[in-house]
């Protein structure tokens, strides 16, 4: 099996207003333009303060999020389950950003995997908060060995 895409991750980020803050919208455009991850599919999921939901994938955004010059490697890939599931979380007058994200730095790596028969047991994303609490943990503790 040829490998064309390294692990993928889904995440939602929910903001306190309908619409998506343009210094997110620019991070994603240039998190993307590095090419340590390709932006596969995106969505935007908003429920007015009337509490009507209003889902836009990619092909609906537009100018809406700001994210236009995002060039999609699989637009489509984020599923209308997906969507639904998120926004019976979504609250009145909120939205949320949903990015379908390709680790693109690691398709060498997987690629080798499957040529070599390996399996995956273990893949765990630890959040960012999580593990800046254990790194400042960490790190009053070795202060304190001193």
């Amino acid at each position: 099996m040829e490998t064309s895409f390294g692990p993928v991750e889904l995440v939602a980020l929910a903001f306190d207003d309908p619409r998506i803050p343009p210094p997110v919208t620019r991070a994603v455009l240039d998190v993307a333009g590095t090419g340590a991850v390709t932006l596969l599919d995106l969505a935007v999921v908003r429920r007015g303060d009337d509490g009507e939901l209003v889902i836009l994938e990619a092909e609906d955004l537009a100018d809406a999020a700001g994210l236009v010059a995002a060039e999609l490697a699989a637009p489509g890939l984020t599923g209308g389950e997906d969507l639904q599931e998120i926004a019976a979380a979504v609250a009145p007058g909120t939205s949320v950003l949903v990015l379908a994200i390709e680790h693109t730095w690691s398709r060498r790596l997987v690629a080798a995997a499957d040529a070599a028969d390996a399996d995956v047991i273990l893949y765990e994303r630890v959040p960012a908060a999580t593990v800046n609490e254990i790194a400042a943990q960490a790190e009053v503790a070795s202060g304190a060995q001193r």
